[in-house]
């Protein structure tokens, strides 16, 4: 096949919706529009390495991955990466007490999620969000899928984990948890402290 105008019109026209959804699940709507602009910029520079078929739509999300490793580590756009994990639409629960529950149960999945190795919490995103197969997500992340299928399999383990942990502080009523973003350089919240002398000048 050609790589050529025509090819990568199409080539955009069908793939721009997965690339941008699997942009903005990760770094939020606001931001996805130039990590998607990057991506395809790429493609076309690299059109001749782009592959035909159904490749092609991992193709773009290896490189939609690089863009987002290396353009959007900003603090303000990772806190609003810990807020937009997860942020699925969900059928509306039947009363109060069942929302309640909902969302404290989505905010420790979130919140677990966000505590796992970048590696460890993109294979399952690619599981859950894109539906890849682990050799589709192998393709993704440039590794075999036996190294796929063993970072799954410890990623989930370590979500499990995690979650019953925080599952646990909760119950117990322990401090909110801290996630991975939240304790980098530059993320970390400071204390409230009360002023000197019990009180207001």
């Amino acid at each position: 096949m050609t790589h050529d105008d025509d090819w990568f019109e199409e080539l955009f026209r069908h793939h721009r919706p997965a690339v941008a959804a699997y942009c903005a699940r990760r770094i939020g709507a606001d931001d996805a529009a130039d990590a998607v602009a990057q991506t395809f910029t790429t493609a076309w520079r690299r059109r001749h390495d782009v592959p035909d078929g159904d490749a092609a739509i991992r193709w773009l999300y290896g490189v939609a991955r690089n863009v987002i490793s290396h353009q959007y580590r900003s603090s303000s756009r990772g806190r609003r990466l810990a807020e937009k994990v997860g942020a699925q639409p969900r059928v509306a629960p039947p009363d109060p007490e069942t929302t309640a529950v909902q969302h404290d149960d989505h905010r420790r999945v979130r919140d677990a999620v966000m505590t796992l190795a970048p590696n460890d919490r993109e294979v399952l995103l690619l599981a859950a969000w894109e539906g890849l197969t682990h050799a589709e997500i192998g393709e993704v992340v440039g590794c075999s899928v036996s190294a796929v299928d063993k970072r799954v399999a410890r990623a989930k383990r370590r979500l499990a984990t995690r979650y019953e942990r925080l599952a646990g502080r909760s119950a117990l009523g322990g401090p909110a948890p801290v996630t991975e973003l939240e304790t980098r350089p530059g993320l970390t919240r400071s204390p409230v402290r009360a002023p000197k002398g019990g009180g207001a000048a």
